[in-house]
């Protein structure tokens, strides 16, 4: 049986976000057609530790560098810099991560978030003579730090190594073309696969026609989330159109926006849930708000919510308009005015209306639960090209 080695900067149970839930289906997924192992960084300061989750051997190798960045611990620009240059340029790292690989001895390695890992990578296998797949799962090879001319110097040198990578997939065509368009992988194939999601799914709520609705946000409490979008829409709106908005999440804008919904006791603020409490609390609200103000790559609260048969309002930011199910049911990033417009269309909605949403969302997030056969597709062309080049 082929080896697939999938790399990534944190694996289960280190979950960070979206990106290590999909890395972790991809790799129980694969295991049925494959030998797969999985490279990823761990919090300890030395030493790699092998085990095993779900089936899949697992490599968590020591973050060598001046902290692990899975750790919630704010840091300076100063601290961050330095961190971004060593995990560019790390030789002890590489040694690391080749011998590794080398005992592996896998067929193809499939990289997907490259933080406490580094693009040397994409080096490594060019020496080894081991085609590599990459997915893009968010911006961070264009942008890592917030220094424009500190991310030109890392760019440029990310930029170089992507022509080491023979296929590129982005989970949108929006990231994807984002990549392609500033130089990135321009001699690598390239295709879009989106993430798979797969969420058990929860009896629904009941709603009457005409009761207030329950609102759902799901997701950090940052600036780039647009959290603060969503309450300012609500806050103007009346408690016959919205009941109560149910926030599932954590961030720096967490006292700031207590403090600015000061008495009204519609907004029920939850904190960070397991995922399972995530999706029961998605089954029993009417809608789902995705208020991003960023381009957000893909979107996978969207299909989640589907998925627990909830209907969303989103802005029309990045791949968002590519996973949405309608287009009538986005609104223009930032824009409080049109988000309430939306939001009150969607309440005046009358049963039969509002089961037709449900069914079909329902129906609509199916094609979302497997994209196995995408990837299987892919890695059997990157290898039989890889065959003929020898």
């Amino acid at each position: 049986m082929k080896k697939i080695l999938i790399v990534n900067s944190f694996y289960y149970p280190d979950i960070k976000g979206g990106a290590e839930v999909s890395t972790q289906l991809l790799a129980e997924g694969l295991g049925k057609h494959y030998e797969v192992y999985v490279l990823t960084s761990g919090g300890q300061k030395k030493d790699t530790v092998k085990d095993e989750v779900n089936g899949i051997t697992v490599y968590r190798i020591p973050c060598n560098n001046l902290y692990w960045p899975r750790n919630s611990v704010k840091r300076g620009n100063l601290s961050k810099l330095a961190w971004h240059l060593l995990n560019q340029y790390n030789p002890i790292q590489k040694n690391i991560i080749k011998r590794l690989i080398q005992d592996i001895s896998p067929n193809l390695i499939h990289s997907q978030n490259l933080m406490g890992i580094g693009t040397e990578l994409w080096n490594i296998s060019k020496e080894l003579n081991i085609p590599v797949v990459h997915t893009l799962r968010d911006y961070a090879l264009m942008e890592p730090v917030a220094i424009n001319a500190v991310n030109k110097v890392l760019a440029n040198s990310n930029k170089q190594r992507s022509e080491n990578v023979d296929h590129v997939v982005g989970i949108s065509n929006f990231i994807l073309n984002k990549h392609l368009g500033n130089g990135f992988f321009k001699d690598s194939s390239h295709s879009s696969i989106h993430n798979v999601v797969n969420a058990q799914k929860y009896p629904r709520l009941t709603r009457r026609e005409g009761d207030p609705l329950v609102i759902g946000y799901y997701g950090q409490l940052e600036k780039n989330k647009g959290i603060n979008v969503l309450i300012k829409a609500v806050k103007d709106l009346p408690e016959t159109i919205v009941g109560q908005v149910v926030i599932c999440g954590v961030g720096s804008q967490e006292d700031e926006l207590k403090a600015f919904i000061e008495n009204d006791r519609r907004f029920i603020f939850k904190g960070k849930l397991p995922i399972q409490e995530v999706y029961k609390t998605m089954a029993m609200t009417d809608l789902t708000v995705v208020p991003s103000v960023w381009d957000e790559p893909f979107g996978r609260v969207i299909i989640e919510s589907y998925m627990q048969g909830t209907p969303v309002i989103a802005s029309n930011t990045g791949g968002i308009t590519e996973v949405i199910i309608n287009q009538d049911y986005t609104f223009k990033n930032k824009d409080i005015k049109e988000l309430q417009e939306k939001v009150v269309k969607f309440s005046r909605l009358d049963n039969l209306k509002m089961n037709d949403e449900i069914n079909n969302v329902y129906k609509y997030a199916e094609q979302f639960s497997d994209n196995i056969a995408n990837y299987l597709s892919v890695y059997n062309s990157v290898i039989k090209n890889n065959g003929l080049k020898r």
